[in-house]
């Protein structure tokens, strides 16, 4: 059952254990030693021994990233009561500086920056002031590329969120309700390869497959902004939180925008592939619902709640011979799991490119080729 997400605010609190010593008596006939009371450790002890460390490690993380983040305001001409317009500050969220692009590139949401008819300004964590153009916008993902000039600042850096694991601490900082600008929130990794659909305020519902989930604190005015690791690396970009639950935010993974600046670079836009499928990623709970063989690969759905086949008429896997009930196990040998979604896989290939599918159909495997298609933001 899919579920729609949006942004709401919580706090998180956390408690320090205090730690103490007693000290004891030397036995008899022994040479006694100083059998002073040793003075118990205090809360500060107790800080430098435990806590200091981590939290050392969480504000060098926050200093070294911060000039890298920025707050995105977004601004348009407003009616009055009596009849004048004036120019107003109507909501934001946030972006950083990337890397490979040269000076003055910034990631964000697309849905950060999805109107044409307003003005974009991009606020540095020092103050400065830029005016911002929108470049690229994601036509798969909750991806824009937006480009600021005169601001030569060092983009952050991106590590591999292939490799992120659960239980490893994050931070996430973000322009916290378009006024509390460079708030940072702590939190742990607590799930990968979600699938949620998002939705919120002049927003189509999107969904986002392969998502990171976070209980670090997201809000209203975050989206866009990093999720990073404590060595300082971007992980993540967050993008949404369930309002129906606590401590429940999600983020796009930052590989996927290291394939949309590859391109970006190669084709001055951001150009996804599509199949033409409506689908499903299996699971072993979702295969037995479905009453399927395998409990990997995308089951192509007959039709969805709506009535619209799980094939698009014309569309490349139509003409490929795809058919409702198939399950695709493999792109090009490369297995379809929950964590890496048949959307995902081929968004590593180029528009017009051949790819094999190995089909899983009433039994038995088969392999079919398809020539993708490209997609349009809708």
């Amino acid at each position: 059952m899919k579920k729609t997400f949006y942004l709401f605010l919580f706090i998180l609190t956390i408690l320090l254990p205090l730690v103490g010593y007693t000290a004891t008596t030397a036995p008899k006939n022994i040479p006694a030693k100083n059998t002073a009371p040793k003075p118990p450790t205090t809360f500060k002890q107790s800080q430098q021994n435990i806590i200091v460390p981590e939290e050392e490690a969480v504000i060098a993380a926050y200093e070294k990233v911060l000039p890298g983040v920025v707050s995105i305001v977004i601004s348009e001409e407003v009616s009055d009561l009596v009849g004048g317009i004036s120019k107003q500050d109507t909501g934001g969220g946030t972006g950083f500086f990337a890397p490979e692009l040269g000076p003055g590139y910034i990631i964000t949401n697309k849905h950060v920056v999805l109107n044409d008819k307003v003005d974009y300004t991009v606020v540095t964590s020092s103050g400065e002031e830029y005016v911002a153009s929108v470049l690229a916008r994601d036509p798969l993902f909750d991806l824009a590329i937006v480009k600021v000039e005169g601001a030569n600042i060092p983009p952050l850096k991106f590590a591999d969120s292939d490799k992120i694991r659960i239980g490893q601490t994050v931070l996430a900082i973000g322009n916290v309700l378009t006024e509390f600008r460079n708030t940072l929130t702590r939190g742990i990794v607590s799930g990968v390869g979600r699938t949620i659909t998002a939705s919120g305020p002049g927003v189509a519902s999107e969904t986002i497959e392969g998502a990171i989930q976070t209980d670090a604190s997201i809000n209203p005015g975050n989206s866009g902004g990093p999720l990073i690791n404590l060595r300082g690396e971007v992980i993540g970009i967050n993008t949404a939180i369930n309002r129906a639950g606590e401590s429940l935010g999600f983020a796009i993974p930052i590989n996927r925008a290291k394939q949309a600046i590859k391109l970006f670079k190669k084709y001055g836009e951001i150009k996804r592939t599509f199949l033409g499928v409506r689908y499903v990623m299996l699971n072993r709970t979702i295969a037995k619902a479905y009453n399927l063989i395998t409990d990997h690969g995308a089951y192509v759905i007959p039709k969805n709640n709506r009535g619209e086949p799980g094939i698009l008429p014309d569309g490349p896997a139509d003409q490929a011979g795809l058919k409702g009930g198939d399950v695709v196990l493999e792109i090009n040998g490369k297995k379809l799991t929950i964590q890496k979604s048949l959307a995902e896989t081929i968004s590593d290939f180029d528009p017009n490119q051949e790819i094999e599918l190995k089909v899983l159909r009433s039994g038995t495997e088969m392999k079919i080729k398809a020539k993708l298609g490209e997609r349009n933001i809708e």
